[in-house]
């Protein structure tokens, strides 16, 4: 009863991927016309590979249902919604359609919206150039579209925001695809075909060029397999999540790990995805495990209870990760490279997870990251040589050995953001490393037991994978956000800030810490494993 009760009341990362997955649905996105689209190009999208996948009953339905989570509600509040149902593409988008309707005397003027919005759908996103979801497509099956269609084709004859942009060959039949422009510089696509409705973001997205030539022809096969009449067929990015061809009783949202580590993915290649489903009014997260990638991480597979014992108490955030160490062979021969002695083993010392974490009493910049290290590692001096190839800098490097046998390697190093003194120690099995030499500092005092550690009040730190503690993620949000923007520069950003952000930060330091623990590793093969989120003692 006390996990069903956490899991409804406590699922704050479900929530903040939701958000951030339905801000990309719902409030679309800048393009640049049909004739400059050349950002998306640039990209070299692969549409038959999307970075999200939302499947839900209602696209309508998914920001209210967000809300349910107590800890989003008190956060994001009720605006939220507002905010996402009067966007300006949404009204952009709902102001043509009743145009385009009203001048054409049709019946179906916010009929497109709705049924978009308010019929189960799936929605696959992709990223944009600066990492942020923002290119979509939207497919959804829904009975009477043939007088929709037959109507869209008169009137992309004549209409001046709609026009027939190509064709597709689906199920043997040409399909054509238009183009609508709904808002200043804004251009979607869809096309329809049987019961099937399939809408694009941007026409670059199937077009290869603004000269209207394809590409190699995978957008077309997708967006074809889209439209198909055969179920199996429109489940095309199913296989990729691991997913059944079932739709969901209320949400379900998975996100590759790729785009959540922001390309740092092929390190922890075991972590394929996450996933939050909306079922029966209470969120459930699940993580995406590889099991034969896992048993690459070293002895234990995803085993963190070698981690917690030397990590500070208190973290603001802090997760361990399955890092298939043998991927850092090709950074660590080229870093060699600059070295007096090969640095290459050191793939081989490593083993099991490592752990990144944040602490308030530093910055967001500058986390800290802790590994173990197997009893035969070899010379210190290696990590030594590491240090000084990895950490640029004019200053020498210092070294130093403390009466516990610790090593500790530091540099002075001038950034955009002021003098950092970034530090890298080894002390027994442990490795640690932070661009703020003060957190390794506090590792190596909770290694030698003069300060708490996060495991003090860990009921199994083996399965436990991530701690979350919203008080202390909230005064170091609060900090970050009030240092880009100091009173006398920014006065009004300052005074906004002030205004929302933080009584949304107060809310946040309400809630208590939280873990994040794996009920369980896959023996073999790649599937779905639940992360239950439990409170833990403050």
């Amino acid at each position: 009863m006390l996990v069903k009760k956490v899991l409804k009341k406590k699922v704050l990362v479900g929530a903040l991927a939701g958000v951030a997955l339905v801000a990309a649905v719902l409030a679309g996105y800048r393009v640049f016309g049909w004739g400059a689209m050349g950002p998306v190009n640039g990209l070299k999208l692969d549409l038959s590979r999307p970075d999200a996948l939302v499947r839900t009953k209602s696209l309508s339905t998914l920001p209210r249902d967000l809300l349910t989570v107590p800890l989003a509600r008190d956060v994001l509040r009720e605006d939220f919604l507002f905010y996402y149902e009067q966007s300006e593409d949404r009204l952009g988008l709902k102001g043509s359609l009743r145009r385009i309707a009203y001048e054409h005397e049709l019946g179906w003027g916010d009929q497109l919206l709705r049924m978009v919005l308010d019929q189960p759908a799936e929605v696959a996103l992709w990223r944009d150039a600066d990492g942020s979801l923002k290119h979509f497509a939207i497919a959804v099956s829904r009975s009477q579209l043939t007088r929709l269609l037959e109507e869209a084709g008169k009137i992309a004859l004549k209409d001046t925001q709609m026009r027939v942009a190509g064709s597709l060959r689906v199920d043997g039949d040409s399909v054509p695809v238009y183009a609508l422009n709904y808002a200043y510089q804004r251009t979607l696509l869809f096309a329809a075909h049987g019961q099937r409705l399939v809408i694009l973001s941007h026409p670059g997205m199937l077009y290869g060029g603004s000269d209207g030539k394809h590409g190699d022809g995978t957008a077309e096969k997708t967006v074809a397999s889209l439209l198909a009449q055969e179920a199996a067929s429109q489940n095309v990015f199913h296989p990729q999540f691991h997913l059944d061809g079932a739709a969901p009783e209320g949400h379900s949202i998975a996100v590759k790990a790729d785009f959540l580590s922001f390309g740092y993915q092929p390190f922890f290649g075991a972590l394929e995805a996450l996933r939050f489903d909306f079922q029966q009014g209470a969120w459930q997260s699940k993580v995406l495990l590889n099991a034969d990638k896992l048993n690459k991480s070293g002895k234990g597979g995803y085993d963190s209870s070698a981690l917690w014992p030397v990590l500070p108490h208190n973290p603001s955030a802090c997760f361990s990760v399955p890092v298939d160490w043998t991927a850092l062979q090709p950074v660590l021969k080229r870093l060699g490279s600059k070295t007096s002695e090969p640095v290459v083993p050191l793939a081989g010392h490593l083993q099991g997870p490592a752990a990144a974490c944040w602490y308030g009493n530093s910055r967001l910049h500058t986390p800290v990251f802790v590994a173990t290290r197997s009893a035969q590692a070899g010379d210190d001096a290696v990590y030594g040589s590491l240090f000084e190839a990895a950490i640029g800098g004019k200053d020498p490097v210092r070294k130093t050995t403390g009466k516990d046998g610790a090593t500790r390697w530091e540099r002075n190093v001038a950034t955009a953001l002021g003098q950092s003194t970034p530090a890298l120690a080894v002390a027994g099995n442990t490795v640690v490393f932070s661009a703020d030499g003060k957190l390794v500092d506090q590792v190596l005092a909770v290694r030698r037991k003069q300060a708490p550690a996060a495991s003090d009040l860990l009921p199994d730190g083996a399965r436990t994978i991530g701690l979350i503690a919203p008080a202390s993620l909230a005064r170091l949000i609060q900090l970050e956000a009030f240092d880009t923007l100091p009173a006398n520069n920014e006065p009004v950003l300052r005074a906004a800030a002030n205004e929302h952000l933080v009584p949304r930060l107060n809310a946040l330091k309400k809630y208590p810490p939280l873990r994040m623990v794996l009920k369980r590793q896959p023996a073999s093969g790649t599937s779905w494993e639940t992360l239950e989120w439990q409170e833990t003692a403050r």
